[in-house]
């Protein structure tokens, strides 16, 4: 009797162990079959990274997983089987759609001031700061030089002053 009760509980634990197992697989597989996401052609990606997705604000259009961003990096790489460079494909798509298209715009033209204002703001700021600098420097230089005794022409201060001096 008690033999097979250790038979049996032996079994359970056989089976709990196995049960274990199987998940860990399970969920290790799945895990890495969410994560095999099928890699696209390297130079497609690396153009469509430069890009932005038609629909979504603010997203590139390689990390987008519309159907239009699909038709767009399909596009990418027909250009590219076709032989043409990716600065040609990048230039089919700003002359198709503009320079919005583009994540980074170009640094000529119209955006060229875009490119430049945060220089300027910079250089500002930075001659702003100097001139408050100095200009709170030199208040305290004048502040910290001893003043002059001035003389008084009302009768009253200069009464009192007499009598200050007496007392001393």
């Amino acid at each position: 009797m008690m033999n097979a009760s250790r038979v049996a509980h032996s079994a359970s634990r056989l089976a709990l162990c196995a049960l274990f197992v199987a998940f860990v697989v399970l969920v290790s597989t799945a895990r890495s079959a969410t994560g095999q996401v099928p890699a696209p052609d390297e130079e497609t990606y690396r153009i469509a990274k430069q890009l932005n997705c038609p629909t979504c604000a603010g997203r590139n259009l390689a990390d987008c997983p519309t159907e239009t961003c699909a038709q767009w990096k399909a596009e990418i790489k027909a250009q590219l089987d076709a032989g043409k460079s990716a600065q040609e494909v990048l230039d089919y798509f700003q002359a198709r759609f503009g320079p919005t298209v583009l994540q980074e715009p170009p640094k000529s033209g119209v955006t060229a001031p875009l490119w430049a204002a945060p220089v300027g703001a910079a250089l500002v700021f930075l001659i702003g700061a100097g001139v408050v600098m100095w200009r709170t420097s030199r208040h305290s230089a004048l502040a910290a030089t001893p003043a002059s005794p001035i003389e008084s022409t009302d009768p009253f201060v200069a009464a009192l002053e007499e009598e200050v001096k007496r007392s001393e």
